[in-house]
C-alpha cells in the first residue's frame, strides 16, 4: 500500500521551499527540524502539538504552497518549535484580523526572535476559495492510535501556555480552511455525525448460524475487491461518519496484505488454514482459509476500452482530475503490441472524443483522454453499450488478446437505466471463451453510487476499486502494479468449506453477504463468480462454535474446502481440496502471526459495525463494547505492525468506529422520566 504520509525529509523540504517561494520575509532558522524533533521527544509536549506537525504531514497537495493561509501555518510553527516558551503570550492586537494581516504581523519580525502566537477566531478568517486545497483528516501515527480512553482517564494538564494556543490555532485553521471549501471540518476527538448526501449503499441481511449438523457445506465466491474499505477510510478522513451499510466485511479483510507463500506446486492456489480463539466471546474459535494464486507472466496483448463519466456530476471535488489520471496512467502502463480505445459519456455519448483501438502512444488517444471534462447528465446504459461494440470489434480482429472494459464514474446514472442488471443486459456478452472483463473505477464522495458500481464488476466478470486522488490513481495503475492487475489468473472463482458435524457444532462465514451462493452452483461455471488476476489472494473467516469433544491439544480437523475456477486461456475448469486444520486450543494473545490477528481484528470489526445500531435475536453483543475491546487489542500489535500504513490507517478508522458506536448506544441506565 503507498504511503499517504509525508516523511520528516519531504515536511523540512516542504517548509525550506514555502519560506523560499512564498513567504520569503518569513525565515526558517537553520536548526529548524532539528528543534522540532527536540520538541517533539519532549514528553511534556501534548497533543497539541502532535496534531500541528501531522495536519501539515498529512495533506498530500501541500497546504505549505498556499500564499495566505499556507503562510500562517508555517508562521506558528516556525514561532512554535523555535520558541519553547513562544507561545505563553497571545497578542491581543491580531484578535479582530483576517489571516493575511496575522501574516503579515508575524512576518515583520524574525522567527529565530518572535515572541507572540496570533489566535485568530475562526469567525474572522478570510481565505480566499480559489487558494484552499482538499484537507485530509490525519489518521494516527502509531505510537498514538486512535484508541478509546477508559471513563476515569483523563487528559494530562499541559506544562505550558504555547499548548493549549497550538490546539486552538490548529483547530480554528483547518475549521476555517474546510468551510471555505465546504467541506467538513477535521474531527477533533468526537464522533463525526454527518455523512455524504446521495451515496446509495445496499444493506445485505447478516449470516446466520447453522447448525452443522442440518447444514454442514458453505459456498462462496472469491473476493478481491477492497473498494468498502477504501471508501470508508476517505470518508472517515474528510470528518464524515462510516456508513454501517456500506461496509462489506470481506473487502475490509481483503484490503491487507498477510503475506501467504506462493502455492508450492507452481500452478493453481496455495490454500492456508489457521485457527484460534475468538478474542471477544469465550468458547468460539475463529478459522482462517486464505487462497494465494500463483504469479505468472503473460504477454498475451490487451485489448483496454476506456469508459470515461463525463458527466456534470463529475465536476464535483477532484473527480475528473482523478479519472483523468488513472487513465493517462493505463496508457502509459500499456506495451507497443496493445491496443486501447476511449469512450466519454454524458447524456449521450461524446462522439466528437471517442476514439476506436489503436496503439497507446496515438497523439488521438492522448487528445481524448486530456479533453476529460464535466458536461450534462449521465448516461452509462448508453456508454457501456458503445464500449461492449467496440471491445467487441478489437476481439474479433485479436482473437488472442485479453479484453477489458474501464469504467471510470461516480456511478451516478440519471438518464436511462439506472438498474446494473438492465445495465448489464443491454450489453451483454455472450463469448464465455473469451470475455470481456469489466472493470469499474469509482470517484467521489457525496453523490456517489456504490451498488451500481459494485454489481456492474461482480456481475461483468471483473473487479471494482476505489481511488480517492490522483496520486492513488497513479500508483494503482503504475506499470508494474497494471501488468499484475491486467493479467488474469482464475474465472470462475469460488469455493466451498464442509464442515464436520462431529467437531464443529455451529459455524458463520464473516462478511461474503452478496458472495455467497447455493451449494449446487458450485459445480457450474458461472459469469458472477470472481476472476482473480496473477498472484492475488483472497482470505475468509468464519467463526466456529466447537463440540467439547474437539478441544484438545495438537491439530484439529475442521473440515475440508475445495476451490474450482476456469482457466482464462483455455477455458478448462480446474480444482483443487486441502483440509482446514488447526489448534484450537491456541489463544489469541499467544499467536505467533500478528498478521493473523490483524486480519481477525479487521474481520469482527467490520463485521459489528456494519450491523449497528440493530441487535440480532439469539446473539448477545455490544457493538460499542466489542469494538473498544478489539481497539484494545489492536493497540497490542502495535509493536509488530505500528510502522505499516496498513495498520496506522486502520487504527485510525477503528478509533471513529468506537466513536460512532458509542454515540448509538442506548443509556446504560434508565432516566426515570416517562417516555
Amino acid at each position: 500500500m503507498a504511503s499517504n504520509y509525508w516523511s520528516d525529509q519531504d515536511i523540512e523540504r516542504a517548509l525550506r521551499q514555502h519560506f523560499a517561494a512564498v513567504a520569503t520575509d518569513l525565515r526558517a532558522p537553520e536548526n529548524l527540524w532539528e528543534s522540532l524533533e527536540g520538541q517533539l521527544e519532549d514528553p511534556d509536549v501534548s497533543r497539541g502539538w502532535r496534531r500541528l506537525i501531522e495536519t501539515i504531514g498529512r495533506m498530500r497537495t501541500p497546504l505549505l504552497t498556499l500564499s495566505a493561509s499556507g503562510a500562517a501555518v508555517v508562521a506558528i510553527l516556525a514561532i512554535l518549535l523555535t520558541s519553547r516558551g513562544g507561545g505563553e503570550q497571545v497578542a491581543e492586537v491580531m484578535q479582530e484580523a483576517p489571516v493575511e494581516k496575522a501574516v503579515a504581523q508575524m512576518a515583520q519580525a524574525p522567527v529565530e526572535k518572535a515572541e507572540k502566537v496570533v489566535e485568530v477566531p475562526v469567525e474572522k478568517v478570510v481565505i480566499r476559495e480559489a487558494e484552499v486545497e482538499k484537507v485530509a483528516t490525519p489518521a494516527p501515527r502509531a505510537e498514538e492510535p486512535a484508541m478509546p480512553q477508559k471513563a476515569d482517564e483523563g487528559e494530562a494538564e499541559p506544562v505550558v501556555e504555547v499548548e493549549k494556543v497550538v490546539e486552538k490555532v490548529v483547530t480554528k485553521t483547518v475549521e476555517a480552511m474546510a468551510r471555505a471549501e465546504q467541506t467538513p471540518a477535521l474531527a477533533t476527538g468526537s464522533a463525526a455525525t454527518t455523512r455524504p448526501a446521495d451515496t446509495p449503499f445496499q444493506d445485505h441481511p447478516r449470516h446466520p448460524r447453522p447448525a452443522t449438523s442440518g447444514t454442514p457445506v458453505s459456498t462462496f465466491s472469491l473476493d478481491i475487491d477492497r473498494t468498502s474499505y477504501q471508501l470508508a477510510l476517505a470518508w472517515a478522513r474528510q470528518g464524515h461518519e462510516i456508513e454501517p451499510d456500506s461496509v462489506r466485511a470481506e473487502e475490509w479483510i481483503n484490503a491487507f496484505d498477510y503475506q501467504y507463500d506462493p502455492p508450492s506446486a507452481g500452478w493453481g492456489f496455495g490454500i492456508w488454514t489457521d485457527v484460534l480463539a475468538h478474542p471477544r466471546v469465550g468458547g468460539k474459535i475463529l478459522a482462517r482459509i486464505g487462497f494465494q494464486a500463483a504469479r505468472v507472466v503473460d504477454d498475451r496483448p490487451l485489448n483496454v476500452t476506456l469508459v470515461l463519466d463525463a458527466s456534470g456530476s463529475m465536476d464535483e471535488g477532484n473527480r475528473v482530475a482523478i479519472a483523468r489520471a488513472a487513465a493517462e496512467a493505463i496508457r502509459q502502463s500499456l506495451r507497443p503490441w496493445d491496443r486501447i480505445a476511449v469512450v466519454q459519456f454524458t447524456q449521450d455519448v461524446v462522439h466528437e472524443l471517442t476514439v476506436t483501438h489503436r496503439e497507446p502512444d496515438s497523439p488521438t488517444v492522448r487528445s481524448s483522454i486530456e479533453q476529460l471534462r464535466p458536461r450534462e447528465s449521465t448516461n452509462v446504459q448508453a456508454s457501456l453499450n458503445l464500449g461492449v461494440r467496440l471491445a467487441n470489434e478489437a476481439r474479433l480482429e485479436r482473437a488472442d488478446a485479453y479484453n477489458y472494459i474501464v469504467l471510470m464514474s461516480d456511478g451516478v446514472a440519471n438518464v436511462d437505466a439506472t438498474n446494473p442488471f438492465a445495465i448489464l443486459e443491454s450489453a451483454y456478452d455472450r463469448d464465455a471463451s473469451n470475455p470481456l472483463r469489466l472493470i469499474t473505477i469509482g470517484v467521489g464522495i457525496a453523490n456517489y453510487n456504490d451498488v451500481l458500481l459494485e454489481q456492474l464488476a461482480q456481475h461483468g466478470n471483473g473487479w471494482y476499486r476505489y481511488l480517492d486522488d490522483t496520486d492513488q490513481a497513479r500508483a494503482t495503475f503504475s506499470r508494474d502494479n497494471w501488468l499484475v492487475l491486467s493479467t488474469p489468473f482464475a474465472d470462475q472463482t469460488r469455493a466451498q468449506v464442509t464442515w464436520d458435524p462431529d467437531v464443529v457444532k455451529y459455524w458463520r462465514i464473516i462478511g461474503y453477504e452478496n458472495r455467497v451462493t447455493s451449494d449446487e452452483s458450485f459445480a457450474q461455471d458461472r459469469k458472477e463468480f470472481a476472476e482473480i488476476h496473477s498472484g492475488a489472494a483472497t482470505t475468509v473467516f468464519y467463526e466456529l462454535e466447537l463440540h467439547e469433544s474437539a478441544f484438545g491439544t495438537g491439530d484439529v480437523m475442521l473440515g475440508k474446502v475445495e476451490l474450482r475456477w476456469v482457466v482464462p486461456d483455455t477455458g478448462q475448469s480446474r480444482g483443487q481440496q486441502a483440509d482446514v486444520t488447526g489448534r484450537v486450543d491456541t489463544r489469541f494473545r499467544s499467536a505467533t502471526d500478528p498478521l493473523l490477528q490483524f486480519g481477525a481484528i479487521v474481520a469482527l470489526a467490520a463485521d459489528l459495525y456494519s450491523v449497528l445500531p440493530n441487535r440480532y435475536e439469539g446473539e448477545d453483543f455490544d457493538p460499542s463494547a466489542d469494538l473498544s475491546g478489539l481497539a484494545e487489542l489492536l493497540g497490542t500489535l502495535r509493536g509488530s505492525l505500528g510502522g505499516l500504513d496498513a495498520y496506522r490507517d486502520f487504527s485510525f478508522l477503528l478509533g471513529r468506529m468506537v466513536e460512532t458506536a458509542k454515540a448509538q448506544a442506548p443509556p446504560s441506565t434508565p432516566s426515570g422520566y416517562s417516555p
